[in-house]
């Protein structure tokens, strides 16, 4: 049974990628992610479920219009699936002060999510935030 959820969850996290990350199909996350969620890289406190979700991806797409994230790897175990991947795009809008510069920029990062009844419920994310803004400065 352990199995079978863990492959469910995983099965789950992998179309919330594909739809989501890949097609930009927002109406998904009203489906998939949890009223309660918490991403644990936003601020304490913060904005929760779908709204906060959509509201935060639209950020990024402001800064990388044509960002897309591809999977490296995915491994689930009971609720827990973990994601690393790669968001790639161009730094189309200000980022961090930053004016656009049009750079080519790849950013990698590891996602565990955790899944309960068929909802992402929470999220820890580690990301290479200094490796993109050094790509956006030119300096790698």
């Amino acid at each position: 049974m352990a199995n079978e959820s863990a492959a469910a969850n995983k099965e789950l996290v992998r179309r919330f990628y594909q739809e989501v990350f890949g097609d930009w199909n927002m109406a998904l996350v009203d489906e998939v992610v949890s009223p309660q969620f918490i991403s644990h890289d936003w601020p304490k406190d913060g904005p929760t479920g779908p709204k906060a979700f959509r509201d935060f991806y639209a950020i990024i797409r402001s800064v990388a219009p044509d960002a897309r994230y591809e999977v490296d790897d995915l491994i689930a175990e009971d609720d827990k699936v973990v994601v690393r991947w790669r968001m790639l795009g161009t730094h189309m809008g200000e980022f961090r002060g930053i004016a656009p510069t049009g750079r080519a920029i790849v950013l990698s990062g590891i996602a565990i999510y955790r899944v309960h009844n068929g909802q992402l419920q929470e999220r820890w994310v580690v990301s290479d935030l200094h490796g993109a803004l050094e790509q956006i400065r030119g300096k790698s």
